[in-house]
């Protein structure tokens, strides 16, 4: 379909000529860092595989990643990328709970369990997809699968009276700790979204969706609407006074400056005369005869 944007009914014509602004964004052409600088610290953590006398001789370790991956974000790739590079040959297993069990243990997912599980599933590093998956872990489950150890972050995780539900795993020696990413998580980005609950509503109004689309009453929809409108009218209002400063104010004062500034160099060459001929006439009296 056409991307209008502007005038320009749509920018990815051959004769759209969009101006653009660099925003900090790798362009292609551009040299980035390597993968290796970026992640190497996340590559081949598993330093001495040997001391896992459960994997001795296979060729491929097969490692299962958990969790309820909503909205997925980078955070979640890295900690699946961290899984993938644990041993030279690595078959990642990632289980996505369902929605039932996540709407019971932690609350409402924003995304539904197929689609949690799709965007799981186009991760590069996931080699295979398990859904829905148990929210507690056991050998049992392990062995099912064929799993080799489970990754997750170091951090004791309780539920209820348990005080860590990976404990049965890790006595097992079938764990392996990996680093989590804390500059993101769907919690904060949900808060994101909260911050700014009014903006997005009326962004999407705009967009042709309907209230109940969005589940607002008809009384939330009028307040953003005029809100909207009376921003517009604040815009328009100081777009007219900046061209009024621009065309107007501006060149007069920089006038009156200029004026004023040849004034006062006037009065100085005045003030420079003046103080030059009270000299001048002493001057004169003294060289008259003696």
């Amino acid at each position: 379909d056409p991307y209008p944007m502007g005038d320009v009914p749509d920018i990815y014509k051959p004769e759209a000529v969009v101006s653009t602004q660099s925003t900090g964004a790798v362009r292609l052409g551009e040299p980035t860092e390597s993968y290796q600088e970026r992640y190497g610290h996340y590559i081949n953590l598993v330093d001495d595989p040997s001391r896992y006398s459960h994997i001795a001789g296979k060729q491929q370790i097969r490692i299962y990643v958990d969790g309820v991956f909503d909205m997925f974000h980078f955070g979640h790739a890295r900690y699946i990328m961290q899984a993938k590079n644990m041993f030279p040959n690595t078959w990642v297993i990632a289980g996505v709970s369902s929605g039932e069990t996540t709407s019971e243990l932690k609350g409402r997912t924003v995304m539904s369990e197929e689609e949690r599980c799709e965007s799981v599933r186009q991760c590069r590093y996931v080699d295979e997809v398990i859904c829905p998956a148990p929210w507690c872990l056991t050998l049992d489950f392990l062995d099912k699968h064929n799993i080799d150890f489970v990754a997750q972050g170091g951090d004791p995780y309780p539920m209820g009276d348990v005080p860590d539900i990976y404990k049965p795993i890790k006595d097992a020696g079938r764990f392996l700790p990996v680093f989590r990413t804390n500059t993101v998580s769907t919690t904060e980005l949900i808060s994101r979204i909260i911050a700014e609950y009014d903006e997005f509503l009326t962004r999407n109004l705009e967009r042709g969706f309907t209230r109940h689309d969005l589940g607002i009453n008809i009384l939330t929809e009028k307040r953003l609407r005029v809100k909207k409108r009376v921003e517009g009218v604040q815009k328009r209002i100081h777009d007219y006074v900046a061209d009024f400063m621009a065309y107007f104010y501006e060149p007069v004062s920089h006038r009156i400056y200029a004026y004023l500034s040849e004034g006062e160099a006037e009065e100085e060459e005045e003030e420079e005369t003046t103080r030059k001929e009270p000299s001048n006439s002493a001057t004169n009296s003294s060289s008259g005869p003696a």
